[in-house]
């Protein structure tokens, strides 16, 4: 789906510089960000054959696990940061308003110092004119995001999958346990306390 989009985007671009290009200049354009398309394209592939990344069917047992509760994930994207931390970010239903991340940081203490700094710590979290809910297991966080007129939308849907998504996860063997959260509840990762004090 985000090949698709990418792709729509370039023609749309191609499209508004044809306009002052002649046609050597917008093929050269074609060319450059084909490549790049197909570098993107390629990037992904490697990822999920050399075990960046999670690989395809646990993103796919994801997937299946929000339809079941009538939740469509859609545009996904997926980057990771310089420290090995992978997100994967997906609208919830094609709205914008209700959006759903999966967090892998590369350790326990990773995340909770990661999680800290975004959200200011795990359960239902309100901040400026959004909602979150962020539901924390081991290395792993996923995040529910809503705002608007229908905020909080699929709140129930996601406490009700994530569990089930969480273990999905692939889990380091030489993970720390020992290491518990400044902020929400840590007898509640999985965000069931609605009133618990994140600052």
């Amino acid at each position: 789906m985000a090949t698709r989009w990418i792709k729509g985007m370039l023609v749309g671009l191609l499209l508004t510089a044809g306009m002052g290009c002649s046609k050597e200049g917008v093929k050269e354009e074609v060319q450059k960000y084909d490549i790049r398309l197909h570098a993107y394209e390629e990037g992904n592939r490697e990822a999920k054959t050399e075990g960046l990344g999670l690989n395809g069917r646990i993103l796919e047992r994801i997937q299946e696990l929000f339809k079941d509760q009538n939740v469509r994930l859609t545009n996904e994207t997926y980057t990771e940061d310089q420290s090995g931390t992978m997100a994967y970010h997906y609208r919830m239903n094609a709205d914008t308003n209700q959006q759903l991340k999966l967090f892998v940081f590369k350790d326990e203490p990773s995340r909770i110092h990661g999680i800290n700094e975004m959200y200011g710590g795990h359960g239902m979290i309100e901040k400026g004119n959004a909602k979150h809910l962020v539901i924390v297991d081991k290395e792993a966080a996923l995040v529910y995001t809503s705002a608007g007129d229908r905020k909080g939308q699929y709140t129930e849907q996601t406490r009700k999958v994530a569990a089930d998504v969480l273990k999905e996860i692939p889990r380091q063997s030489n993970r720390v346990n020992n290491v518990e959260e400044s902020g929400g509840n840590p007898n509640d990762p999985y965000g069931n306390d609605m009133y618990n004090n994140n600052e």
